[in-house]
C-alpha cells in the first residue's frame, strides 16, 4: 500500500474528527449531547457491527487468531504490569497515580477510531475480530484490574470518622466499554487524599462489563460462528443498517470530546504518556509479534494499541486522582490524538 493509499484511508477520519470538534467548540453538542453520541456508538451500533461481522466469519478463521489474542494481552496486561511497577517502585509514584498513568499508557481508542482505519486497511470482516478481542481483554480484565487498584487505600491505617461529620457516600464503579469513556465522566476530580471510598468488588465490575453490548455482543457473534449457525437475510440487513452509523458516531464523540478537554499542558509527563501510547507501544508489541507470530498479526495488534489515549483513564482520574492527575491525562488524550495524525500513517507503512 502506497503512502498515499495510506492518507486516502486515515485523513477522512481526522476530517471527521474535525467536525466533532468544530461542533464541540461551538456547543452544539453539550454533556448530554456527548453522552448520547457515545452511547449510540457503544450501546448500538458497535457491538452491531462486531456481532455481524463475527458471525459471518468462517469457524477456521476465528479459530487462527489464537496468536492475535496472546499478543493483545501482552500489550494490554504484560505492558501495564511493567509500567506499573515501575512507577510504583522506581519512580515511588502513589498507587493510584501509577495506576491511572500505566493505564493511559496502555489503553488506546481502538473502538472509536479502529472500525474506520482498520476496516479501511483489512476489510470490515478482519477488523472486527481485532477490535472485539481487544474490548474483551480491556474490558473484563484490565479495567476493572485498574478499579481494585484504585479502590486500595494508599496508607495502611485504618481511616476515622470525626465525630459529627458524615462518611462518604459509597461509590459504584465506574463502568466502560471499548476504550469510550464511562458514564460518570462529569464528576470532578477527587479532593481525598485518603482512600477513595470501599475498594470495588471484582465479580461486581466484572459483571457489569459482560453486561455491555460491547462485550457480550462479540462473544454471541463468536458462539453463532462456531456454532455454524448462518446469518439470516433479514438479520443481516437490520444488523447492517445499524452498524452503518458506528464509523461517524464514533469519530464524531472523539472531536466532541477533544473539544470539551481543551488546550493541552505540555508537560514532561504529558509527553511521555502520548509518546509511550502512539509510537514506543506499538513498536514493542509489533517486534514481539515478529518473533513470535507472522507478520500479519503482529501488525494487526500494533495498529490496535497504535490509537491514541483513550478517555477511560481520564474519567477514571476524574472519580479517583487529583486535579493535576486530571490535567495531565486530558492533556496526553488530546496530544496522542494530535500526535496520531503523524504516528499512524508512518506506523501504517511501516507494517505494510
Amino acid at each position: 500500500m502506497s503512502f498515499a493509499e495510506i492518507f486516502t484511508v486515515v485523513v477522512p477520519v481526522f476530517l471527521l474528527i474535525l467536525v466533532g470538534y468544530g461542533t464541540g467548540r461551538r456547543a452544539l453538542f453539550d454533556a448530554g449531547g456527548a453522552q448520547a453520541l457515545r452511547e449510540l456508538t457503544m450501546q448500538l451500533a458497535l457491538p452491531a457491527a462486531l456481532l455481524l461481522s463475527i458471525w459471518q466469519t468462517p469457524r477456521h478463521v476465528l479459530v487462527e487468531q489464537l496468536p492475535l489474542v496472546g499478543l493483545l494481552a501482552f500489550g494490554f496486561l504484560a505492558v501495564y504490569a511493567v509500567l506499573l511497577g515501575v512507577l510504583r517502585l522506581a519512580a515511588r509514584r502513589p498507587l493510584r497515580r501509577a495506576a491511572l498513568f500505566a493505564l493511559a499508557c496502555v489503553q488506546p481508542q481502538y473502538a472509536f477510531m479502529g472500525t474506520s482505519i482498520l476496516g479501511g486497511l483489512f476489510g470490515t470482516a478482519e477488523a472486527a475480530v481485532p477490535i472485539a478481542v481487544a474490548g474483551i481483554i480491556v474490558n473484563v480484565v484490565l479495567d476493572p484490574v485498574v478499579l481494585i487498584l484504585l479502590g486500595m487505600p494508599e496508607h495502611p491505617e485504618p481511616r476515622t470518622v470525626t465525630a459529627g461529620v458524615a462518611a462518604p457516600a459509597r461509590r459504584h464503579a465506574l463502568a466502560t466499554v471499548g476504550g469510550g469513556a464511562p458514564e460518570a465522566a462529569t464528576e470532578p476530580a477527587s479532593t481525598e487524599t485518603g482512600s477513595p471510598g470501599p475498594r470495588p468488588s471484582v465479580l461486581r465490575t466484572v459483571g457489569h462489563a459482560l453486561r455491555e453490548p460491547f462485550c457480550w455482543g462479540p462473544v454471541l457473534g463468536l458462539v453463532l460462528s462456531v456454532a455454524g449457525v448462518g446469518v439470516p437475510e433479514i438479520a443481516d440487513s437490520a444488523l447492517s443498517l445499524l452498524a452503518g452509523a458506528a464509523s461517524a458516531t464514533a469519530l464524531l464523540y472523539v472531536g466532541v470530546s477533544v473539544a470539551r478537554i481543551g488546550r493541552p499542558a505540555l508537560s514532561p509527563a504529558v509527553w511521555t504518556v502520548s509518546l509511550t501510547s502512539v509510537v514506543v507501544l506499538p513498536l514493542l508489541v509489533y517486534g514481539v509479534g515478529l518473533l513470535l507470530t507472522s507478520e500479519a498479526v503482529a501488525a494487526q495488534a500494533a495498529l490496535i494499541l497504535a490509537f491514541p489515549v483513550s478517555p477511560v483513564p481520564l474519567m477514571f482520574a476524574a472519580r479517583h486522582g487529583s486535579a493535576e492527575d486530571v490535567r495531565t491525562i486530558g492533556s496526553a488524550v488530546v496530544l496522542s490524538l494530535l500526535l496520531s495524525f503523524v504516528t499512524l500513517p508512518l506506523l501504517i507503512e511501516l507494517v505494510g
